[in-house]
């Protein structure tokens, strides 16, 4: 598809990686029972009620695995809102995949894989455990655009503080490629740490646009 095809234009993944590793090359902040337990249970925008308490239980066990499992370091889940389909089929509808100290790659979960090339609508959850990256990176974003079973991406912080970006049914592919490419471009093409924040902050403050809900809490 065109729009795929453009998106990848500008979003050469070892450039992307390696400006937002050095962003975030200060000390990792380890995670305590206190920010587990202050993780709050948010009202996410296009997303029904009934999930709010699941949503926020998960976020807490990210928190949870990274702490006790993968010395504080990133983790990313990925939860299929289609689990009573997938209980009555006998198949997993969370995934897990444990990262290093400064990415983690949600479909290096054999699960997560086949959820999101299956279910309809899927989350992920992203732990980001540095304060300079608190929120969400280029590179999750185009993570966001490039699977359309992907209905919302959300980062906690190792201090407990939760991010999201959903997409509504306003949500149009095309035109969310067109502002993450120009946002690209407002930023010289994100080729310094201040272009990448530039081109990251540009797209959270118009996302609304293209039908893409975001807050923090």
């Amino acid at each position: 598809m065109k729009g795929r095809d453009y998106l990848g234009k500008y979003g050469n993944r070892r450039k992307v990686r390696e400006l937002e590793m050095a962003k975030k090359r200060n000390h990792k902040v380890m995670i305590t029972d206190e920010a587990i337990r202050k993780v709050p249970r948010v009202q996410y925008k296009n997303i029904p009620e009934s999930e709010y308490s699941i949503i926020q239980e998960l976020a807490k066990n990210v928190l949870r695995i990274s702490k006790t499992e993968n010395n504080s370091n990133e983790v990313a889940l990925t939860y299929s809102m289609d689990s009573t389909e997938c209980i009555q089929n006998e198949e997993e509808y969370i995934g897990v995949a444990l990262g290093g100290e400064h990415e983690v790659d949600p479909l290096s979960s054999t699960v997560a894989y086949h959820l999101m090339s299956s279910a309809r609508d899927c989350i992920v959850i992203v732990l980001h455990n540095h304060p300079s990256l608190s929120d969400f990176s280029l590179s999750d974003i185009k993570f966001l655009l490039q699977y359309a079973s992907l209905k919302m991406l959300v980062v906690i912080t190792n201090l407990g503080s939760v991010s999201y970006l959903v997409k509504g049914r306003r949500y149009s592919y095309e035109m969310a490629v067109k502002l993450f490419n120009e946002s690209v471009n407002l930023s010289n093409k994100a080729k310094n740490l201040k272009g990448l924040q530039k081109a990251t902050d540009n797209f959270l403050k118009n996302c609304y646009r293209v039908g893409i809900d975001y807050d923090n809490r």
